[in-house]
């Protein structure tokens, strides 16, 4: 007996090749979903949970500044990878916690959007935001969207703080 070969179109063989491909592609696919479920914790589930998202005051962005809603407040810039601040930020939390202290934010100078607002040399004569620069950690009261202290030396600083603690 002879074998009768069978002549293929070209479009036949791209289609017997394109059918190929197809069935070893489910093939894989189905292969990689059992092994990923025989591999799968099954009894480690996610559990959602409905908290309320909280939303913090007390820390701002430098480019709020001046516009915050209370007459008159402080404002500690500092930054947070220097470990001198530390103290700083301790005195800080004492004074929020005084009675009838002044409000207090902080803005911290090593977040990314702060970074336009540092500067070799301080920088505060404008009452725009945009003249503002601060080299260090500074404490500055505003009243009525205007800068009207702008202490750069810690001392000053944790004296200021301290005196107000006491009230």
């Amino acid at each position: 007996m002879v074998k009768k070969e069978k002549f293929y179109s070209e479009e036949q063989q791209e289609i017997r090749s394109f059918i190929k491909i197809l069935l070893g592609l489910i093939v894989i696919f189905l292969v990689l979903y059992f092994l990923s479920a025989k591999f799968m914790d099954k009894k480690k589930e996610y559990k959602r949970t409905n908290e309320a998202g909280k939303i913090q005051y007390e820390s701002i962005s430098i480019g709020t500044l001046l516009n915050r809603a209370d007459d008159e407040y402080y404002v500690l810039v500092f930054d947070s990878e220097n470990v001198n601040n530390s103290y700083l930020i301790n005195k800080a939390s004492l004074y929020k916690s005084a009675k009838d202290s002044k409000p207090l934010y902080t803005a911290d100078l090593s977040l990314e959007f702060n970074k336009p607002f540092v500067a070799g040399e301080s920088y505060h004569k404008n009452d725009t935001i945009d003249g503002i620069k601060f080299k260090g950690t500074t404490l500055v009261l505003v009243k009525k969207n205007k800068i009207v202290k702008f202490i750069e030396d810690t001392d000053v600083i944790e004296k200021e703080l301290t005196t107000k603690e006491s009230k």
